[in-house]
């Protein structure tokens, strides 16, 4: 039955994890209008909560939430993949380093990426990693 819309499964969900409350706002607003259930978290203890008790697609973290030396984005890799190894990780920062992508890697980040970047590419990467038709 062509053009019949049929009730789909609930929109997948995606946790955004930053300090920063522009960044979490825009990134929370873009992949709800994409169609995806969007939590945020700006702080390591309330991500990990939240992941203890939901199944997410996608976690979008960023590396530092506490300064300039904070690394809590690789925790929330490590407890991600402890928790929900089909949950695929994206790490984002704006101070990489080859030892920190090598560390996020080797505690399962799917992805590593540099701030700032385009939002539809963020997309496009996200999208790819849930295997969803662009």
């Amino acid at each position: 039955m062509m053009g019949t819309a049929v009730p789909g499964p609930e929109p997948a969900r995606l946790l955004v994890v930053d300090d920063e409350a522009a960044i979490r706002f825009a990134l929370v607003e873009y992949f709800r209008g994409s169609g995806w259930s969007v939590d945020s978290a700006s702080e390591k203890e309330e991500a990990e909560a939240l992941l203890a008790c939901t199944a997410y697609a996608v976690v979008i973290a960023d590396l530092r939430l506490t300064g300039i030396h904070g690394v809590e984005g690789l925790d929330i890799v490590q407890w991600s993949r402890h928790l929900r190894p089909e949950t695929r990780v994206v790490l984002l920062t704006g101070n990489a380093t080859p030892e920190i992508e090598a560390e996020a890697r080797r505690r399962g980040a799917d992805a590593f990426l540099e701030k700032p970047l385009p939002l539809a590419t963020l997309e496009q990467i996200v999208d790819r990693l849930v295997g969803r038709a662009a």
